[in-house]
Formats: C-alpha cells, structure tokens, sequence
C-alpha cells in the first residue's frame, strides 16, 4: 500500500539524472520539483514545502551533508534521503549523523529510491506533530506562536519562510528582493523594510521574543527566531 502523495525536492547536479527522477516520481502520483544546486532552493521552494528531500552529496554550490543539516534544524520533521556514490561506512554515518533519515548508495535504482520515500512518508504521516513555539503554515500562509495565530499576506510569508531556510537565518537586502520581484509585486529597499517592519509586528503579535527580526547595516536581515515550517 503506498503513502499518501508526497511533496518532493530533488537536489542533483546531473541534469539528467535530475529530470529522470522527477518523471518518475511523478508517475508515481507524487508532486515533485528539482534543482541542480543548494542556492536554488529557496526560489523552488518559496511556494511549495518538501514532505521528503532526495540530496545529492557532491553539489556545485555546498556540500550535501551541510545542506541536510541545514534542512533539518529548520523542519526537524522532514524527510531526507541522501544518495551517494560514497559507499564507505564512515560515509554512511556521517550522512546519518548529518540528519539523514535514508543512505543509499549510487547508482540507485529509481524502484529501490520509491520504495524508500514512501515508506518513510508513511512513517512521518504515524508520527506525533512536533509543537515548536512558532511555526508557519506556508500553503496558508499563517503564523502561529504562543499568543496564537496571525495571518500573513504572500509577501510576508515569502519572505519570512527564506529567512527561515537560510544559512544562519541571514539573507541580503537583494537576495529578498528578488523573490519579491518573483511574485510580481514591486520590490524596491522602502518597500522590503516596509515587509520587514510588518513582519516584526506580526512576529511581535503571537509572541516571539524581541527583536524577531534584525537589521544588518548596509546588508540585509537575520531572523533571530527558529521557525517551524509546515505544509
């Protein structure tokens, strides 16, 4: 019996390989998206949140074991499987150690990888809701916290989740700007402070710690709440 449709990233720098994987998984009934590097995810992701990641470990931009940490303490329960053509068990443990929920070793066969997912997707679906102070329910865009809930606009839930994914939850005034920009909306340095400044009050309203959200001078902005990010 399989799991329930599964939302999927692939990260896999071999073009090929990449959309193979997605054909396949798709034909499965899963919905799935694909990105050949680490910097990538954030624009794959802005509205759309992976139940399981499938990481490649030699990535252009960062090396997949920093990217699965990365990935597991901001959506501690997610799913992510490592493929790799390390085979050794040292490569073995620190992928685990890493947060890896799934090693396999390439090449691996497209059936063996399903099998994988779906049985971890079916462990997760079983599994007790993790409760975290805040969290942020990206289809619906609203934020929950101590004090209860708010609701989000789509602009203020871009680019709160990014922050969220980001290395060190830092990002540059630029880098939130074009994903503002993405969604057509205009994205200028006044209107992104603007965002900015309601996204503190809302942070503020369900009951994260002050300040939520800093300015670096010159630079951009460090969100200094850990944030649950949920479908």
């Amino acid at each position: 019996m399989k799991s329930c449709p599964l939302k999927i990233l692939v990260v896999e720098d071999n073009e090929d390989l990449l959309q193979a994987t997605l054909v396949f998984f798709q034909q499965q009934g899963h919905t799935a998206r694909g990105v050949i590097m680490a910097e990538e995810i954030n624009d794959a992701c802005h509205d759309f949140l992976p139940d399981v990641y499938v990481i490649d470990v030699n990535l252009p931009d960062e090396d997949g074991l920093s990217l699965t940490r990365r990935i597991r303490d901001f959506q501690p329960s997610v799913g992510i499987v490592i493929t790799s053509a390390r085979s050794q068990i040292g490569d073995k443990v620190l992928g685990y150690d890493s947060g890896a929920d799934i090693y396999l070793t390439k090449p691996v066969h497209p059936k063996e990888l399903m099998a994988g997912i779906e049985s971890l997707g079916k462990r997760m679906s079983k599994a007790h809701p993790i409760h975290e102070q805040l969290s942020l329910k990206v289809s619906r865009r609203v934020l929950t916290g101590s004090n209860g809930k708010v609701e989000l606009t789509t602009g203020e839930a871009v680019v709160l989740a990014a922050l969220a994914r980001a290395p060190g939850l830092k990002m540059e005034r630029w880098q939130l700007m074009e994903l503002i920009g993405a969604g057509g909306a205009v994205a200028t340095p006044a209107s992104l402070e603007m965002r900015i400044a309601r996204l503190r009050k809302k942070l503020d309203q369900v009951g994260a710690d002050a300040p939520s959200i800093q300015s670096i001078h010159k630079t951009g902005y460090v969100l200094c709440q850990t944030i649950l990010l949920e479908n």
